[in-house]
């Protein structure tokens, strides 16, 4: 069945894991964040059937980015498995570190309610958990290392947006998801025309294999277009797992 995840993979940077060890550096000389894209809507298809609605929204405070998520499955889907995620991330504009992340995810029997703070210059995070739906609820706190600034998935996508992403392109970064660090290669891989709901645009895919390790531990297979504009938004995402195709696209 449709889970959040992979409907959160319309959030991804588009990469592939490396064989380098997890901690590969953000560049020393970032280039400068892409401006906030506004709210982004989206339409999730699981083999032809509506299956999940998602936005995007970007928004600076205090000197931070701000992007939110949420996904809601579609009425007749949550019947089976309901889906209500709301996650939050911030980051330093200039060096698009992580500084925390918020994740309110439901998904089917399991909620989880996730606090993760980022300390780069401490070389660890602290991350919070509460599973509510236990009584009496399951907490849980954890201070795990990491290799200095790393990205989340939400950071890591305005880390891709403000990329050139020229066809032939490769990027090297680190993304820590769940408070495990790992080491993703995004590659630009063609240019070419793509219809969403909310119109045509001329596009750059990128090809991700983030299945199988630290970001999605099933295997797959996936791809992600971005505008091929200054904007460079993700207007869509396909994923292939064991269960079937999605089919994620920009509707407004």
């Amino acid at each position: 069945m449709v889970t959040g995840r992979v409907v959160l993979s319309l959030a991804l940077l588009a990469g592939a894991l490396v064989d380098a060890a997890p901690g590969a550096p953000v560049r020393a000389a970032p280039l400068p964040a892409p401006p906030p894209a506004g709210v982004l809507h989206y339409e999730a298809h699981w083999r032809l059937l509506p299956a999940a609605s998602a936005t995007l929204a970007w928004s600076d405070s205090g000197g931070l980015r701000q992007i939110h998520f949420t996904a809601d499955a579609n009425p007749l889907v949550g019947l089976f498995y309901p889906i209500r995620d709301r996650m939050t991330s911030w980051y330093d504009p200039g060096s698009l570190c992580t500084t925390a992340v918020d994740n309110d995810t439901v998904e089917g029997r399991r909620h989880r309610q996730t606090r993760i703070q980022y300390f780069p210059a401490e070389h660890q995070l602290i991350l919070d958990e509460t599973n509510p739906a236990e009584q009496p609820p399951v907490l849980k706190h954890e201070v795990k290392p990491i290799p200095g600034c790393v990205l989340d998935l939400f950071s890591a996508l305005d880390y891709a947006r403000a990329e050139p992403l020229h066809v032939g392109d490769v990027y090297t970064f680190p993304v820590n998801e769940g408070g495990a660090t790992t080491n993703v290669r995004l590659t630009v891989d063609l240019k070419e025309t793509v219809t969403t709901p909310a119109g045509r645009f001329t596009a750059v895919r990128t090809e991700p294999t983030v299945f199988g390790n630290s970001v999605f531990q099933r295997p797959g297979t996936m791809w992600v277009w971005f505008s091929d504009d200054a904007r460079h938004l993700p207007v869509q995402v396909e994923a292939k797992v064991s269960w079937g195709t999605i089919l994620v696209q920009l509707t407004n």
